[in-house]
This record gives structure tokens, sequence and C-alpha cells, in this order.
């Protein structure tokens, strides 16, 4: 007699790392959105488009003790359109200009709408230059620059971060992607007792008077408005070099706490640095600030910040450090050219730290990675990678983490797994970085050096995956004649929006002793396949090794049953309210004990009963990943389901 029995697709998990921990690397960025989304939701300018930033130098006062700042910037530009009146600047209306030089001359400016606004009479012409030079001083609001203590080593720090709108809080700037800075020198005085860490080479320390020092950085790479930093603390200097292949040695130069233990609690984490940047060199490209220097400044930040050449963080955790490093060639290298792509940025960060696991651990350690960052992605089942226009000036969703950083790693893997071919996939990020090398870049632009490299119509796959919302669920029912397996795969998806993923998948057959995996593509919702063999099939797995964002289906047989064995039915998965649960043998009339764990482990419900089908009501459940645990006659059964 045959009967539909089901092999469940998982072990049932607990989410955890087991060689490194994992930190949601900018946290804080996230942190900024909620406390100060008020602030940052701002007009812009069309007038910004009007000149190009050559050159910026920052020369302030700064202290450990206060996130006040005084000083001076000067900006030089070149005005790109004919007929030019109005000088536009960004600048909160909370700092106090105390004068401005424009062209040499002292002149009056309009501060208001959080904008510094000249008029120029006689207009200007395309190819013009302009210096601008503004003083001033003031406390920065809404968290562009922070102020905070070290219970753990005692120390105080200040520290920016201006990504994605927070620049103009401490220094007048233009804040549009596109817009990189040719050069930049950044000058700042604080006690003698105290270090700044800021982009580039620090060429000079000047002792001054009245206890004070002043730290002369400069930089001569295109850098974006939101990479200028500094970071101000009583620090000492820790400064290692890495060796990437076929170039000279790369400093790395890190400001860490001067306090007794703090240096030896961090050293083996930070030398780890160095084996990045010569993985990153090797499998990107050179690293690309390789003149001037990479290193971090420590803070009581919670995550990191990608400053150009020195990135600012709070720990030196595995993941943590090799994401931020990442950046120096997706995020700050090349740049988004829009909020609405931060894909480039964090996604290829997020999948940068898969890569390193990968090669410098283990396989298994990276696949457990990419486990996680498939359940964290799960908790967003309508959401899209691409960001909406109407959403980009709203940093809670530039860095949701399931969105831009784990569904936008995780369909850098699919596509890995749809070249099929590692040399043409590094390839293809080498031409990347090399044709958008200074500069920024879409989503868009990578498909097409994708397609370009790899010679692959990735059309389809970006609309569904990168614009598309959602992830796909693939259920499976096979049976045997004779040296043939017949297989049906049904795929639903969480969102309606996105009805179906077209892609290659993975399917790896068993048999009593060995097992094979074949790759077939599937272009629709029902599909079946045939396939020769020889032996008996014992199980069919579907995406054994994770290449896919896939919430785990059913796989069916219809033969050679097991007659005493349950079978387990959740519907519908996904879920939005009830739940029923069918559990169905002619031998399965016994007690049940039916369980409910969030993806954390934690029981968050049980019932004990005898019936073979259990409606459930979910409603108070918020939208995410779930397992269901059964247990009946000594045996369990475990499945996933998403509620939504």
């Amino acid at each position: 007699m045959k009967k539909i029995f089901f092999v469940i697709l998982f072990l049932f998990p607990l989410l955890g790392f087991t060689q490194y921990s994992e930190t949601h690397p900018d946290a804080y960025k996230s942190n900024l959105a909620t406390r100060y989304k008020s602030d940052i939701i701002k007009y812009y300018n069309p007038l910004l488009d009007n000149y190009d930033i050559r050159f910026v130098t920052l020369d302030l006062n700064v202290s450990d003790q206060s996130i006040s700042v005084s000083g001076n910037t000067i900006l030089k530009a070149a005005v790109v359109v004919d007929d030019f009146d109005t000088l536009v600047l960004d600048f909160k209306d909370n700092m106090i200009i105390d004068s401005a030089i424009i062209n040499g001359n002292k002149e009056s400016v309009t501060h208001d709408n959080d904008e510094i606004t000249y008029i120029f009479n006689p207009v200007l012409q395309q190819g013009d230059e302009i210096t601008v030079q503004v003083f001033y001083h003031g406390t920065p609001t809404g968290g562009g620059v922070t102020n905070d203590y070290s219970s753990t080593w005692g120390k105080y720090v200040t520290w920016t971060l201006s990504e994605s709108f927070h620049a103009y809080e401490w220094w007048p700037c233009k804040q549009v992607l596109s817009d990189k800075i040719d050069s930049v020198y950044l000058n700042f005085t604080c006690d003698d007792d105290c270090m700044v860490g800021s982009n580039g080479l620090l060429t000079s320390v000047v002792s001054l008077s009245e206890n004070k020092k002043k730290f002369e950085w400069k930089s001569y790479y295109p850098m974006n408005y939101y990479m200028i930093s500094f970071a101000v603390a009583e620090y000492q200097d820790y400064s290692i070099y890495a060796n990437p292949s076929g170039s000279s040695p790369v400093l790395i130069q890190n400001f860490i706490y001067n306090r007794d233990g703090c240096l030896d609690s961090y050293k083996s984490q930070i030398d780890e640095t160095a084996n990045f940047i010569e993985l990153y060199s090797e499998k990107f490209c050179l690293y690309p600030f390789s003149n001037e220097k990479y290193g971090h400044c420590l803070t009581e930040l919670g995550g990191g910040m990608e400053h150009q050449t020195m990135t600012t963080l709070g720990s030196f955790g595995y993941t943590l450090v090799a994401h931020e490093l990442a950046h120096q060639w997706f995020g700050d290298y090349v740049t988004c050219a829009s909020w609405q792509d931060i894909w480039i940025n964090e996604g290829f960060a997020s999948y940068s730290e898969y890569i390193a696991i990968e090669n410098l651990q283990s396989l298994p350690a990276a696949k457990t990675w990419m486990t996680n960052a498939h359940n964290y992605a799960f908790n967003e089942p309508s959401g899209s990678v691409y960001i909406a226009f109407e959403d980009a000036a709203d940093e809670t969703r530039i860095f949701n983490y399931y969105l831009s950083y784990k569904k936008g790693a995780s369909i850098i893997h699919t596509i890995r797994h749809e070249i099929n071919n590692d040399d043409l996939f590094y390839a293809t990020l080498k031409e990347f970085l090399n044709r958008y090398k200074d500069s920024v870049a879409t989503g868009e632009d990578f498909k097409n050096t994708l397609e370009d490299i790899a010679s692959i119509d990735f059309d389809l796959f970006f609309e569904q995956w990168y614009y598309g919302k959602g992830f796909p669920t693939f259920n499976l029912g096979y049976s045997q004649t004779n040296d043939t397996l017949t297989f049906t795969v049904t795929q639903n998806t969480s969102s309606a929006s996105t009805p179906l993923f077209n892609l290659f998948v993975d399917y790896k057959i068993s048999y009593s002793t060995s097992d094979t995996i074949v790759r077939l593509y599937q272009d629709e919702k029902v599909q079946t396949f045939k396939i020769p063999i020889r032996g008996v099939v014992t199980s069919i797995t579907v995406d054994p090794d994770n290449w896919i964002l896939n919430m785990p289906g059913t796989v069916v047989s219809i033969e050679n049953q097991i007659e005493n064995e349950p079978a387990l039915t959740l519907f519908p998965n996904p879920v939005k309210e009830i739940l029923t649960i069918s559990l169905r043998s002619k031998n399965e009339t016994g007690e049940k004990q039916v369980q409910i764990y969030d993806n954390q482990g934690h029981l968050i419900y049980s019932l004990i009963t005898h019936e073979n089908e259990i409606p459930v009501n979910l409603s108070g459940l918020k939208t995410g990943i779930y397992f269901l645990k059964i247990i009946s006659n000594g045996n369990s059964l475990s499945q996933k389901f998403l509620k939504l």
C-alpha cells in the first residue's frame, strides 16, 4: 500500500555561531535613525548640483569631553553651469557662523533652512572657481557627533558618524553622493593628552600653547562627504602592516584607548585585519587606499562605521572588522549612487563576511553564517533589497538589517550560484570595482557588469530578487520507477508581488551508500523533472548547500514508505492568523504534544491533544520565523513556518 510521508528538510535549529559572534555592523546607524528621524528628512536643493567640490580643509577644535566644535572649513569648487548666481551649502541652523570669506572677500551669507546661501553678483560661468571659508562654532545636534564614556577602560571619547545625512550637523558641506571630494586636509586641535584619528595619512602633530596639540591628516583619494570623520580620546597608536601580493606593505594604524590592558585585550583581533586586507586584495583588487593606510579608532559606538581609511568601531569582533574593512572597496572606493541602492555598500560588505569566513576559517562555518543570514532575511517576507524612492530618506529603511544586509548578501550568494564559476564571479567583482572606482554605482550598474563578464542575462533575476519582494519555498513530490526518478517541484512565494523566482536549484539525491547533486532550472511554478538514476533513492534534499534564500518546504515520497510514520502538514504556510496542523496516519491516534518555538529557541506555545487536525490562532505573534514540533509515540517531527 502506498502512503505519503514527509521528510523534514532541516534540523531543529537554535541560532548561533560556533567560531565567532555576530554583531549588527552598523547598529548605531539604525539607532540614529530612530532617535533623530525628524532631523534628517530635509528637502534636497537642486542648486547643489551646479558646482563640483574639489577640495576641503577642516581646521577644528575638538575635545574628548564634549561634542562642541569650533574653527573653520574651506571648500574649493568649480562651477559646472553657466550663469551661476547662487551658492548653497548644507549646514544646520543651530551652528553659529562667525564669518564667511568667499573668493578672498569677507561676505555676508544667509543661514536658514539648514543651508548657507550666497548670491553672486556678477554671476559666474562654467569653469569658474569658488573658494569658501566659513568660521563657525556650536554644539551639533542630530547624532552626527557623539561623546561617551567607556566604563570598561575609564576613558571619554568623542566621534563623528555622518552617514547618511549627518555631516551638515558639524561642518558646512554638500551632501550629494555623486560629488566626491578630490582631496581633503583635516586638522584637529585637542588637549595634549589626547590623539585625534581621521582620514588619510597623519602628516604632522604640532605642539601648541596652552597644552594643546594639532593633528594634521591629509588624503588625496576621492572621498564622499559622509566619510570625513574624527575620533578624539586618550589614545595610543598600535600600527601593523598587511602584505598584499604584488604590493608594498599597507599600514594598519589603530588608535586604542591608552589604558593598561586595552591593547592586550584587542591585539589578536586587530592583527586579523592584515589577513582580511590580503584576502580582499586577492579577491577584489588591491586595497584601494594603499598609498595612505587603513586603521581603526576605538570608540563607544555600537557596531562600526567605515570612514575612508580609518573605521570607527566599538569592538573588534571577527565579522565586524571584516565587514567594515570590506566597505573600503564597496562603499568607499565605489559608493552607492543613491540611498535606494545601498545594496552596493551593505549587501557586498555583508557578503564579504561570508567570503572571509569561507577562506580564512572553513566552509562549514561559512555555511552557518549563510543559514543565519537567511533566518534574518525571513523576517521580511514582503521586503525588497532595492529601496523605493519614497523611503530613500528613511534611515530605518536604508539600514534595515534583514533586507539591506542579510537579504542583500543572500542574493549575491545566489548570483554566485547562477554563474556557477568562481573565476567569473570574482572577475565580475574586480571589473565592477575597476569601472566605478572613485565614483558611484547602482544595482543596475552591477547587473550590467555581471552580464558583460558572465555572458548571462540577469534581467529577470534582478527583477525578481533585487527589485522584487520576498523569497520562494520549494515543495517536492517524487517517485521512482526502475531507473527513472520523477519529481514535481511546486514553488510558493512569500509575497504575491513576486509570484515566481526563476533560477537554478540544486537537488541532492541520496541512496543508501552514496549521494549525488543535480542542478535544474525552474521557470514554472509547478515543474516536473525526470532524472536517470541507479539504485533506490532514500531521500531528496532541496538546495543542500543553501545557495538560495528559500523557506524550507517538504519532500514527499509516494512509494516504499514506512507504514507507521506520521505525515505532518502545516497550512497555510506562510500564515497570517490560523495555522492548521495536520497529522495523518492510520495508527496515529494517541496523545500528541504540540510545541512552537521562536527563532531564538524559546518555547512560546504548548498544547497536548489527541486530535490529528489542530487549528492554532497565531494572530498574537509578530512577523517572523517559527518552528513547530510534534511529539507523539516517542517520535518527533519538526517543521518551520513563516508568520506574516
